[in-house]
C-alpha cells in the first residue's frame, strides 16, 4: 500500500485533518500519531481548531497542536503531510503546507484525489476503519490507546451505529477494535456522559432559536457570538448540537446557522433518507457526506440564510 510506503519512508510526518475536528478526525490523527511512532517515525499533529470537550478523553490528546498556522521551523523539518477526512485540500485550513508530499486518506465521495498519495474510499464507514487496513500494510500491531482512537473514530462517524454507514465494515471494524482494547461501555460514557455545564448553557440558549420550516420537515438553529459569550462556551461546544433537532419526529433536514465571526457563517446540514445535503454543501464551496455536510458562507447572517434556506426546500421538493 502506497500510504504505508509513504510512511515508512518519511523522517517526520505532519498529520492534520479538517478544521472543527470532530471524534474520526482527531481519533485517526491521534492513532496515526502513534502509528509513526512505532514504525520509528517523528511525527506531530496539528490542527486549526480545538477539539470539542466530549473528546477530552482521548489517548495521547496532549500531542495534538492548535495553532493559525504551521511554525516556520517546524515546517523546515516535515518531510510528508497526512490530511485526514479532508475532501479539499483547504479543509485544514493551513495552505503553506500544500507544496508538501501530501497523503490524503478520506472517505467523501467527492474527493478530488488532490494528494502525491490517494487512498479515498467512499465505501468507509469512518477513516477510522481505514487505518486499520493502512497499520496492516505498515506490519504495526494495534495498541490498546490505538484501538481507543480508532473505535472513537468509527462510533462517532457512524452515529452509534445508526446511521446509514454502519455497514458489516464497521461491525468488523468494532469487533477487531474490541479484541484490541478499546472498551466501548467506557468509550460511550467518556463520550456522552461528562458533559461541561457550559455547554448545556449553551445548548439552551441554541434550542430557543429552534424553527420548524416546510410543515416541520426542516429544522433551523442559530449560534452567535454573543450566546457564546453568554454561555461561557466556545465555537467547538456547538459540536452535535445539529443532532439534537434532527431527532425530532418529521424532520428530513436539520440546518445550523454558527455567526461566530464578521460576514462569516458556518453552515452544517443533516438531513435523513435519500435527502442529498452534500449536493447544497458544494454548491457553496462546502462538502461531506450525503447526509451531513457543511459549508462556509461569507456575508452576515440574514444573507446565509436567505442563500442556504430556498436550497433545502428545493431538496424536499425532488425528494
Amino acid at each position: 500500500m502506497e500510504v504505508a510506503q509513504a510512511l515508512s519512508s518519511a523522517r517526520f510526518v505532519l498529520i492534520t485533518s479538517h478544521r472543527s475536528p470532530d471524534g474520526d478526525a482527531l481519533g485517526s490523527e491521534l492513532a496515526l500519531w502513534e502509528m509513526c511512532g512505532l514504525l520509528g517515525r517523528q511525527a506531530v499533529v496539528v490542527n486549526r481548531d480545538p477539539h470539542p470537550a466530549s473528546l477530552a478523553f482521548l489517548p495521547n490528546l496532549a500531542k495534538a497542536q492548535v495553532t493559525e498556522r504551521v511554525p516556520a521551523e517546524l515546517l523546515d523539518q516535515v518531510d510528508l503531510v497526512v490530511f485526514l477526512e479532508c475532501p479539499g485540500p483547504e479543509r485544514p485550513g493551513f495552505p503553506e503546507l500544500l507544496p508538501k508530499p501530501l497523503v490524503n486518506v478520506d472517505h467523501h465521495l467527492d474527493n478530488p484525489l488532490y494528494g502525491t498519495v490517494n487512498f479515498v474510499d467512499p465505501e468507509a464507514p469512518a477513516v477510522g476503519e481505514m487505518l486499520l487496513a493502512v497499520a496492516d500494510a505498515a506490519g504495526v500491531a494495534l495498541t490498546p490507546t490505538m484501538a481507543t482512537c480508532l473505535y472513537t473514530a468509527l462510533v462517532t462517524d457512524t452515529g452509534d451505529f445508526r446511521y446509514s454507514n454502519a455497514t458489516p465494515r464497521a461491525f468488523a471494524a468494532a469487533q477487531r477494535l474490541v479484541e484490541a482494547g478499546a472498551q466501548p461501555a467506557a468509550i460511550a460514557e467518556a463520550l456522552n456522559d461528562h458533559v461541561p455545564a457550559r455547554v448545556i448553557r449553551l445548548q439552551a440558549l441554541v434550542l430557543g432559536t429552534l424553527e420548524l420550516q416546510a410543515d416541520g420537515r426542516v429544522a433551523v438553529i442559530t449560534c452567535t457570538a454573543d450566546m457564546l459569550k453568554t454561555a461561557g462556551a466556545f465555537p467547538e461546544d456547538t459540536e452535535d448540537m445539529i443532532n439534537i433537532v434532527r431527532a425530532i419526529d418529521g424532520v428530513k433536514v436539520a440546518v445550523f446557522f454558527k455567526a461566530f465571526a464578521p460576514d462569516t457563517v458556518r453552515v452544517s446540514l443533516r438531513s435523513k433518507g435519500p435527502i442529498n445535503v452534500q449536493k447544497l454543501a458544494a454548491a457553496f464551496g462546502g462538502g461531506g457526506h450525503e447526509n451531513a455536510s457543511g459549508l462556509t458562507f461569507h456575508g452576515d447572517l440574514p444573507q446565509a440564510r436567505a442563500a442556504i434556506l430556498p436550497g433545502i426546500l428545493q431538496l424536499l421538493e425532488k425528494a
